[in-house]
């Protein structure tokens, strides 16, 4: 039977959709059928705190399995009517779905590869859709981690996850600070790269790992302190006439060229749309 959604947690909602608010909180977001089954087939140590759903998702056999498991799932499942899920939900087509997910404590610790690490940058990446993309090509051409640099849009708000399509449970993403990633790289010894449509063609390049490749901002690239630090400046080349692709294109064209390994274990269901 549909219930009313307490104060407390209908204000959590909206703090977790605050820019400002929702890293205080240590949580995020996961909205839709997909996401919310890729969370509970998570190869990342992810905790979901609750499940909120509404009675439309029984209408097709996918939201029917979908629910049968969140029943079965260790966190409190509450069901609202489909007037109060729309209220609290931000997407066009709410699908009846969505779970309030705790952050991974310590992301960097599930990043250890050994020698073959390979690790992508966001490095002032704004765009959430860009983001989700990266992080969802991270996934799928087998990097062991997203480092989010400071100045990159929040990895965990609601547009970045659903970007995502499910991937930020099954790859550790960590935020930190340039300084803070340089010193993690280096003391593991990761060659870096940086991708720009002024650097050297890709094509035939195949680095040793560990690596790292930064993808810079939508406008003006990577910061110039992690330029000079980087081995190589790479770009893709294009048909006379187009001067660039978006970010999320871009890097995952690099990490495709540059030899990731789509042949790990990479977790959840196969690939959709």
């Amino acid at each position: 039977m549909a219930m009313a959604l307490s104060k407390t947690k209908t204000k959590l909602l909206e703090r977790l959709r605050s820019p400002r608010q929702r890293p205080r909180e240590g949580a995020f977001l996961v909205e839709g059928i997909r996401g919310c089954r890729e969370v509970l087939r998570a190869t990342q140590p992810l905790k979901v705190r609750f499940a909120l759903v509404s009675v439309s998702l029984r209408e097709s056999q996918e939201g029917r399995d979908l629910l049968s498991s969140l029943v079965a799932a260790p966190f409190p499942v509450e069901e609202l009517s489909q007037a109060e899920f729309e209220t609290v939900s931000h997407v066009e087509r709410p699908q009846g779905a969505m779970l309030v997910v705790s952050e991974p404590a310590d992301p960097l610790t599930l990043m250890e590869g050994g020698p073959d690490t390979r690790i992508l940058l966001l490095d002032g990446v704004q765009d959430p859709g860009n983001a989700g993309t990266l992080i969802r090509a991270a996934r799928a051409f087998g990097m062991d981690g997203v480092l989010a640099l400071d100045g990159t849009v929040d990895p965990w708000s609601p547009k970045v996850v659903r970007s995502a399509a499910g991937s930020m449970a099954h790859i550790p993403v960590a935020r930190l600070t340039w300084p803070e990633a340089a010193g993690w790289l280096g003391r593991r010894g990761a060659s870096l790269f940086v991708a720009d449509p002024s650097g050297e063609d890709v094509r035939g390049f195949l680095p040793r790992a560990p690596w790292a490749l930064a993808v810079g901002n939508e406008g003006a690239g990577s910061r110039p302190a992690l330029r000079e630090k980087a081995g190589r400046v790479l770009a893709i080349p294009m048909a006379p006439g187009v001067d660039s692709l978006n970010a999320g294109m871009a890097g995952a064209i690099l990490l495709f060229t540059l030899g990731g390994q789509p042949c790990r274990d990479a977790g959840g269901e196969e690939a959709e749309d």
